[in-house]
C-alpha cells in the first residue's frame, strides 16, 4: 500500500535542509543563488536552487513574521505492520488537530474524550513520524499541532 502524506515542515527540518544545501555544494544560498542567475548550473542544480530558495523564503518568513509555511509531498510504500501507525485513534486526533485550536494535551483528551495518557502517547507517536509538532508553553504545557494537510492511501 502507498501513502502520500502532503505536509508542513517545522522550523527545525527546514533549517536541517538548509543546512544539508550548504553541506552539499559547500556554498551560501547566494552564492549558490549567484551561478544560478550567471546561468552556470546544470539540470539537478538548477532544480536544488528552486528548492533551496523556497527553503530560504520560508526561513526568512518566519524570523519576519512568525508565519512557517512550506508543505512537502512525500509518498511511502508501506507494509500492514508500516501501516499501524494509522489507528483509528490517532487518524482522529489528526483530524481534531485540523479543525480545533487547544491550548494543550489535557484539552484535546478532553475534546475527544480520551485518557490523557493514551492521547500524549499516541501524540509522541505521530511526533516521531513527523505528522504532529508538540510545541512546549512554559515549564508544564504541551501544545500540539498538526502538520498534515493530506493523507492519501492507495493501493497500486
Amino acid at each position: 500500500m502507498f501513502v502520500k502524506i502532503v505536509r508542513r515542515l517545522t522550523l527545525k527540518e527546514i533549517e536541517e535542509r538548509i543546512s544539508k544545501f550548504k553541506r552539499d555544494y559547500k556554498l551560501s544560498f547566494s552564492e549558490f543563488e549567484e551561478l544560478y542567475l550567471r546561468g552556470r548550473l546544470d539540470g539537478p542544480s538548477a532544480e536544488a536552487y528552486f528548492e533551496w530558495s523556497e527553503l530560504v523564503h520560508a526561513y526568512r518568513g518566519y524570523m519576519e513574521n512568525g508565519d512557517l509555511d512550506y508543505t512537502v509531498e512525500e509518498t511511502y510504500s508501506m507494509s500492514p505492520e508500516d501501516l499501524r501507525v494509522f489507528t483509528p485513534k490517532r487518524l482522529e486526533l489528526l483530524y481534531k488537530l485540523s479543525e480545533l485550536r487547544v491550548n494543550s494535551i489535557n484539552e484535546l483528551a478532553h475534546k475527544v474524550r480520551r485518557n490523557v495518557k493514551n492521547v500524549y502517547r499516541d501524540l509522541k507517536v505521530l511526533s516521531e513520524y513527523g505528522l504532529v509538532a508538540l510545541r512546549e508553553r512554559g515549564k508544564r504545557s504541551i501544545v500540539p499541532e498538526s502538520l498534515v494537510e493530506e493523507i492519501t492511501f492507495s493501493m497500486r
